[in-house]
C-alpha cells in the first residue's frame, strides 16, 4: 500500500507524518527548534535548521513506523507563510530567513500605505501590506542591506526552500504566493502593477503552481540525507493554515477554522473574492483556482502562554497550567489580557500595539494570569468572527485546531466566548496531515481533495457547547477588551 509523507515546517518546530492511503497514520514526529531575535522586534530562523530538523524527523518517522524510505510514494509540505528567504544566483541562501512575526518593516509598512492608499491595495492585491510579510521584508532589506540585496535572484517562502534542497526547482504555489502580499489574489498571478509602483523586479519572484502540482523526483543526494528513495514524487504542498483547513477537511464555504498554535488564526472558505473595505483581515487563494478564504490573525495567541509560562511557571506543564486556571471562575474576576506582543493583525493592523494586563489587584494570583492570558487570545479571535458577521459571511459550525485544541479549558473558553459549538478533529496534527492528503491527490490516488478527504478526514464526535452564563459574562469583557485598545493606542505607539 502506498504510503504518504506530510512535511510541516513550523514556527517552533517541524513534523512529519506518514499517513497509508486508508487514512491510518502510522508515525507522527517532531523536531523542536526556535527563532532568533538579534534586536527587539526581529525575527529570524536560519533555513539550514529547517532543512536539517526536517532530515531528522523523516528518518525517525520511517524508523519508528518500521518503514523504509522504498516506502513513500509521494510527499508534500505544511509551510509557515510569509517568511522572505532571498537565494542568490548560485541558490545559495543569502541571510537568515526573516518569518511572520518579524516587525522591523514597520517603518516600510508605513511608507508604502503612505504612498499606495488602501482602496489602491485592494485593487491591486485584495490585500494590505503588514510586517513580516515577504513584500515588507524584501523593502526592509533594500534599504538597510543595499550590499545584498542586488544580489537576490529568486525570493522563496520557508516550505518552498525546503522544496528546493529536494528538487532543485526554485518555485512557489498559490497559497503561499498569496501570503507575500505582493500577489493579485483575484487573478492568480503576481501584482505587476504593485511591484512596478514600489520599483520591485518582477523576475525575483518565483514561478507560481497549485499545491497539488507534481514538482519533481527527490535529486539523490537530498534522498540520501532524508533516507528517502530518488523516485519519490514531490508535491509542491501549501501554507500552514491552508493545510490545517485540508487536514479538517474544509472544502466548502460555511465551516469556519479557528486555530490556536504561534499565533491565531479564523479560517473561512470563499466561492468568490470578497474584501473587508477597511484590508483589517486578509482574502487569499485557497487549493484550486475557484476557492479563496477570509483569514483573520493574531500575532501572538499560543506564544502568549508560552511566554507567561516562561517568565512566571517554567517548572510547571502545561496540563498544570491548565489546572491553575480552572480554578479561576470565568473572566478571571475582571483581569483582562491584551495578546498584543508582537502588535496585532486583525483587526488593528498595528504593528506598535502592546500586550497589557488590565484590573490587577491583590485578589489575583497565578491562576488568574493564566486564565486570562487564554481569554485574552480568545477576545482577539473574536475579532475576526465580528469582522465575518459584518461583512456577511456565514459561519455554520467552527472546527478548533492547534495546540490550543489539547486544552479542554481553553475550547470551553472559546466556546463560550465566540458563542460558537467547536467540533474537533480526530487528528492530533492537521497541517503534516493535511499536507499528506495533498502529496495523495498530487500523486494521483485520488482524483479530487474531496474523495481524498472522504477516505483520510474524521471529525471527532466530541462537542464543545457554549454556556450561556458564561457568553454573557465574556460579552461585556469582549467590551471592555475593545475599549483597553482605542483608549491606549496613542500611548502604546508612543512607547
Amino acid at each position: 500500500m502506498p504510503v504518504l509523507l506530510g512535511i510541516d515546517i513550523g514556527t517552533s518546530s517541524a513534523r512529519a507524518l506518514l499517513l497509508d492511503a486508508e487514512g491510518q497514520v502510522l508515525s507522527i514526529c517532531q523536531e523542536e527548534y526556535a527563532f532568533d531575535i538579534p534586536e527587539l522586534g526581529w525575527a529570524e530562523q536560519d533555513p539550514e535548521v529547517w532543512w536539517r530538523a526536517v532530515c531528522l524527523i523523516v528518518r525517525r518517522a520511517l524508523c519508528e513506523s518500521g518503514l523504509s524510505g522504498e516506502d513513500v510514494h509521494a510527499l508534500s509540505f505544511s509551510g509557515q507563510m510569509h517568511g522572505l528567504i532571498p537565494l542568490d544566483r548560485e541558490g545559495r541562501v543569502l541571510r537568515k530567513g526573516i518569518i511572520w512575526c518579524d516587525q522591523r518593516s514597520s517603518a516600510q509598512v508605513r511608507a508604502l500605505r503612505e504612498k499606495i492608499s488602501a482602496s489602491e491595495l485592494g485593487a491591486m492585491t485584495g490585500n494590505t501590506v503588514n510586517t513580516g510579510s515577504l513584500l515588507a521584508s524584501l523593502l526592509w532589506m533594500r534599504e538597510f542591506e543595499p550590499e545584498l540585496f542586488p544580489q537576490i535572484d529568486r525570493v522563496l517562502l520557508p516550505k518552498d526552500y525546503i522544496r528546493f534542497k529536494m528538487t532543485g526547482l526554485a518555485s512557489t504555489e498559490l497559497t503561499d504566493a498569496a501570503g507575500t502580499l505582493a500577489f493579485d489574489v483575484k487573478n492568480g498571478c503576481w501584482s505587476h502593477r504593485l511591484l512596478d509602483r514600489l520599483g520591485l523586479d518582477l523576475r525575483i519572484f518565483p514561478k507560481v503552481f497549485l499545491p497539488s502540482d507534481v514538482a519533481g523526483a527527490l535529486r539523490p543526494e537530498a534522498a540520501e540525507q532524508l533516507g528517502l528513495s530518488p523516485g519519490c514524487l514531490v508535491i509542491h504542498g501549501a501554507a500552514d493554515q491552508v493545510m490545517q483547513a485540508l487536514g479538517n477537511g474544509m472544502l466548502e464555504p460555511g465551516t469556519a477554522s479557528v486555530t490556536i498554535g504561534t499565533g491565531g488564526q479564523v479560517l473561512t472558505l470563499l466561492s468568490a473574492p470578497q474584501y473587508d473595505p477597511g484590508l483589517s483581515a486578509h482574502t487569499f487563494n485557497y487549493l484550486t483556482r475557484d476557492l479563496w478564504y477570509f483569514l483573520g490573525a493574531t500575532l501572538s495567541a499560543g506564544l502568549s502562554l508560552r511566554w507567561l509560562r516562561g517568565q512566571l511557571f517554567g517548572s510547571l506543564s502545561y496540563k498544570e497550567l491548565d489546572a491553575l486556571a480552572h480554578a479561576v471562575p470565568p473572566g478571571s474576576e475582571g483581569l483582562i489580557f491584551l495578546p498584543y506582543l508582537l502588535g496585532e493583525r486583525t483587526p488593528h493592523m498595528d504593528p506598535e500595539a502592546k500586550g497589557l494586563y488590565f484590573g490587577l489587584s491583590m485578589k489575583h494570583g497565578r491562576g488568574h494570569l493564566i486564565r486570562s492570558t487564554m481569554e485574552g487570545v480568545a477576545y482577539s479571535l473574536k475579532e475576526s468572527f465580528v469582522l465575518l458577521d459584518s461583512l456577511g459571511i456565514p459561519v455554520m459550525e467552527v472546527i478548533a485546531s492547534g495546540g490550543g485544541a489539547r486544552s479542554p479549558l481553553w475550547l470551553q473558553i472559546q466556546a463560550d466566548i465566540l458563542n460558537h459549538e467547536l467540533r474537533l478533529s480526530t487528528a492530533s496534527e492537521q497541517a503534516s496531515l493535511g499536507a499528506a492528503i495533498n502529496a495523495s491527490v498530487g500523486a494521483g490516488l485520488f482524483k479530487s481533495y474531496r474523495e481524498a478527504c472522504s477516505q483520510l478526514v474524521s471529525i471527532s464526535p466530541t462537542r464543545y457547547h457554549p454556556i450561556p452564563d458564561q457568553v454573557a459574562r465574556y460579552e461585556e469583557g469582549f467590551e471592555t477588551y475593545k475599549a483597553l485598545y482605542a483608549r491606549n493606542k496613542d500611548l502604546m505607539r508612543s512607547r
